[in-house]
């Protein structure tokens, strides 16, 4: 133990060293208000990955996080997902739900937004050379250049963690301020799941929801509706929308659609196996 955290700690003074960070107050620029946000997100990226990799039995998949640059017009992948007997890749994105964004509908129920956007607009210039790329019109491309594509990847992953965080007003802080309906929900979720309620907080990072990014496109087969005022088609115009909702019924702790909890990943993915342009992977297994 005391050898492994050594090791940890080296990297972190190393990655000082070679950043010029101060080392003494690195907690204090991980914890500025514009910094947490991209912090958070990219954890939340190695939190999903141990998570199937705990989940996903390792006789039949490869879960791990490849080490590639994206390139312009090729998305990144945040996971991979390695399926051994056929050896095609799942691309999975991570997103965490939007800030604040936990909602108790009249009728009882309950929505959750999930942010699931670029971190960059689509600049005139890069729109014309993308739609070339995919095979989009730049016109289309240019009333959903903040939008993704459900060719982008082929699973989003989330956690409804950030939807009960706020900022506080008066100190820019980044607080942990569930409503009392909020509390409420995660109570009667965590005992579905029979987890702790004795850690909220720490559940509520625990409860990751997965879905097929087909299933979160805006198309005719699905019941999402395109928001973008310029949309020509705003119920097949096929983009992924920027929060799309995780809707859970009044008292009812499964989501009505398109999400999955976490730990039925499994299937989610050999549905996604059916897919006929999935990755091959090219390395030893």
């Amino acid at each position: 133990m005391l050898e492994n955290n050594l090791t940890w700690i080296e990297k972190i003074k190393q990655y000082c060293l070679k950043y010029d960070i101060p080392l003494s107050y690195l907690a204090e620029i991980l914890n500025e208000p514009k910094v947490i946000p991209m912090v958070r997100g990219k954890a939340f990226e190695f939190s999903a990955l141990l998570r199937l990799q705990q989940i996903l039995p390792t006789t039949e998949w490869i879960v791990d996080k490849p080490a590639v640059n994206a390139q312009f017009g090729l998305h990144d992948v945040d996971i991979r997902v390695i399926h051994k007997p056929t050896r095609k890749i799942i691309r999975v994105e991570c997103k965490l739900a939007g800030k604040g964004n936990f909602r108790l509908q009249k009728d009882g129920s309950t929505a959750i937004k999930v942010k699931c956007m670029r971190s960059r607009t689509l600049g005139t210039a890069k729109v014309a050379e993308l739609s070339k790329k995919i095979g989009i019109s730049e016109a289309l491309l240019s009333v959903h250049n903040d939008q993704y594509l459900p060719t982008d990847f082929d699973a989003v992953i989330t956690s409804i963690g950030n939807a009960f965080y706020e900022t506080n007003d008066e100190t820019d802080a980044y607080e942990w301020q569930p409503s009392k309906e909020g509390i409420h929900f995660l109570e009667q979720l965590a005992s579905f799941h029979n987890e702790s309620i004795t850690h909220l907080q720490k559940f509520a990072y625990h409860a990751m929801y997965i879905a097929p990014s087909a299933d979160l496109a805006i198309t005719t087969a699905n019941p999402h509706i395109c928001t973008r005022t310029k949309c020509a088609d705003k119920q097949n115009c096929g983009f992924i929308p920027n929060y799309p909702i995780i809707k859970f019924p009044a008292n009812r702790y499964i989501p009505t659609e398109t999400w999955h909890y976490i730990n039925e990943s499994n299937n989610v993915f050999h549905r996604i196996l059916q897919k006929t342009d999935l990755r091959l992977y090219q390395g030893e297994i």
